[in-house]
C-alpha cells in the first residue's frame, strides 16, 4: 500500500529563502538535512512535519506556478495559528467552511498553491 513520502515544489531563482521561512515560520515545518550523498549533488532544502513527511525545494530558473495543482496538508486545530501567521506575512488566502472542516487555500511565495485543511472554529 502506497504512503506518502515528500513532495518537490519548484521555486524561483532566489526564491528559496523566501519559501523557506514560509514552510518554517507560516506552516511549522522544520528544517532538516538531506542525506550527505544528495547533499553534495544537488545542495538541497529539505523540510518535515511533525508525521515524517517532507517538503524539498529545487531552484527552477523556468518555475511557473501552476493554476490548479496544490499542495494539501491536514493542520487540525493549528489552522487557525497558520491563518493568523499568513496575516502577518501579508500573504492573501481564500476560506471555505465545510460540514466538519474548514479549507484555506493560499499562494506561498513561490506561487505555489498550498490546501491548508483544519478545523471549524469552536
Amino acid at each position: 500500500m502506497p504512503t506518502f513520502d515528500h513532495t518537490n515544489l519548484g521555486v524561483p531563482e532566489g526564491g528559496a529563502e523566501a519559501e523557506a521561512s514560509f514552510l518554517v515560520d507560516v506552516l511549522g515545518y522544520r528544517r532538516v538535512e538531506a542525506p550527505p550523498d544528495i547533499a553534495a549533488r544537488f545542495n538541497p532544502m529539505w523540510f518535515e512535519g511533525d508525521d515524517g513527511c517532507q517538503i524539498h525545494l529545487s531552484v527552477d530558473p523556468d518555475h511557473r506556478p501552476a493554476a490548479r495543482a496544490h499542495t494539501a496538508v491536514r493542520l487540525g486545530d493549528d489552522l487557525a495559528t497558520a491563518v493568523e501567521r499568513l496575516d502577518a506575512a501579508g500573504l492573501g488566502y481564500t476560506v471555505s467552511d465545510g460540514d466538519a472542516r474548514r479549507v484555506v487555500f493560499a499562494k506561498d511565495p513561490a506561487g505555489n498553491r498550498w490546501e491548508l485543511i483544519g478545523t471549524l472554529p469552536g
